[in-house]
């Protein structure tokens, strides 16, 4: 993981630069967050602080940004452009591109004044923007997903999820917010038994287990391989480690 934060170093300092004029070109626009699919934190600016931390608004846009591009393609079988959320004084906009997530805050009432459409227009070009940068740097070769798929090949359930029990990726026949759901749960009540943070979990079973891992601040990562001898699950989860630590 030292490589991988070597990597988001450098790029924050690059992408800043960009959300920087972003935010002093256009007086409607209120903050943005840009992170990976799998809900890795790369940067943020805002004109005003506010309660989420980086992480928080990092993960629960990649679980939205991933909910709604499963609904858009399972109802109408089409890719998700964007998802907009409208408040009373606020407008949340939020865009999935091949390598990125972005989350941008709008003051509502400017925003309407001066156009949605090109207010969506312009953040797509610099989402797309972005991701061209992603794209050329080793970012996404350190994704955890594609770690653990490499490492652990005979995986059969994937899953990264956030701590309140959303979907962010996820690999598996389970229906998502299901297996979401049931993940977070045992973590939590895993934390209870403890009286303290759950570091990861094993659910054994005669010819398979599951492994419930805890991934950082907000994020859980479960996964389910073909495999019961203790011997092969320690060397499994030192694997994981090795990838998310």
């Amino acid at each position: 993981m030292e490589e991988q934060d070597k990597i988001l170093e450098e790029l924050e300092s690059d992408i800043s630069n960009i959300l920087e004029k972003e935010l002093e070109s256009t007086s409607a626009l209120l903050g943005i967050n840009v992170g990976t699919p799998e809900g890795t934190k790369i940067a943020n600016m805002f004109k005003k602080s506010i309660k989420m931390t980086m992480g928080e608004i990092t993960a629960a846009n990649s679980s939205l940004v991933f909910l709604s591009s499963k609904m858009l393609k399972d109802s109408l079988n089409q890719d998700v452009a964007y998802n907009l959320i409208t408040g009373k004084d606020r407008i949340v906009l939020s865009i999935l591109t091949g390598n990125i997530t972005m989350i941008t805050y709008l003051n509502r009432e400017l925003a309407e004044l001066e156009g949605l459409d090109s207010h969506i227009n312009r953040l797509q070009k610099l989402a797309l923007q972005i991701s061209a940068i992603i794209e050329t740097s080793d970012i996404l070769k350190e994704e955890i997903f594609k770690g653990l798929k490499r490492a652990i090949p005979n995986t059969l359930v994937l899953a990264i999820i956030t701590k309140d029990g959303l979907p962010i990726k996820i690999q598996s026949t389970m229906p998502e917010p299901i297996l979401s759901a049931m993940v977070a749960a045992l973590y939590n009540l895993s934390g209870v038994l403890l009286e303290s943070g759950m570091e990861y979990s094993i659910i054994g079973g005669d010819n398979g287990s599951v492994i419930i891992h805890d991934l950082d601040e907000n994020r859980i990562l479960a996964l389910a391989v073909p495999e019961a001898d203790e011997r092969k699950l320690n060397q499994i989860i030192a694997k994981i480690k090795a990838i998310i630590q």
